[in-house]
């Protein structure tokens, strides 16, 4: 508690993200209307992504459901879909679906190997527990926040790889348990 007797929201990751996405969405909204030369609200827009916030932070500052200390997660344990960030988010998606599949869970025999982008520059190929190649490479700018987040891991053995870790695993498995709808929807409490 303050000086005052009220309470400070602690942290929260997941409402960071949620609060980052809806800002996402108020600049793409407003790229798109001033290039479509429509009429653009977006004060008004911020103004009441700044209100919800505002709310949001005041619950939680009274109601004090205090989320776990970023040292309290172990490394097998999943984390949430919202703290992936977006771009991360997509290519992490297309590599747990092509590796371990909606359906009944499998071993993950895939993995992605050192690649160049058609750009030119580093980035990772994903090769199929079938032995095929997705079609284009994954930029290593993409790859490196899911090594970050311990969703993806370098190989222990034999030539340089990364594999889904067991936290990548487990993320993927409660994405799918809670619907696991993509593209979904991150703004709404």
């Amino acid at each position: 508690m303050s000086r005052n007797g009220v309470r400070r929201p602690d942290a929260d990751p997941i409402r960071k993200a949620r609060f980052r996405q809806a800002a996402r969405e108020i600049v793409a909204k407003d790229r798109h209307d001033r290039k479509q030369g429509l009429p653009a609200d977006t004060a008004g827009a911020v103004a009441r992504a700044t209100e919800r916030a505002y709310r949001q932070g005041f619950a939680d500052a009274q109601g004090g459901s205090p989320m776990p200390a970023a040292g309290d997660v172990q490394p097998g344990d999943a984390i949430d879909w919202a703290l992936i960030p977006p771009r991360p988010r997509t290519a992490f998606w297309t590599i747990c679906l092509f590796i371990l599949g909606k359906g009944e869970r499998t071993d993950g025999a895939g993995h992605l190997l050192p690649a160049t982008t058609e750009r030119g520059t580093a980035g990772w190929r994903l090769l199929l527990p079938s032995g095929n190649f997705a079609k284009k490479p994954l930029g290593e700018n993409t790859i490196v926040p899911l090594v970050r987040l311990g969703l993806l891991q370098l190989a222990d053995d034999g030539p340089e790889r990364l594999l889904l870790s067991a936290r990548g695993r487990a993320t993927w498995w409660r994405f799918l348990e809670r619907g696991g709808q993509y593209p979904e929807e991150l703004t709404l409490v």
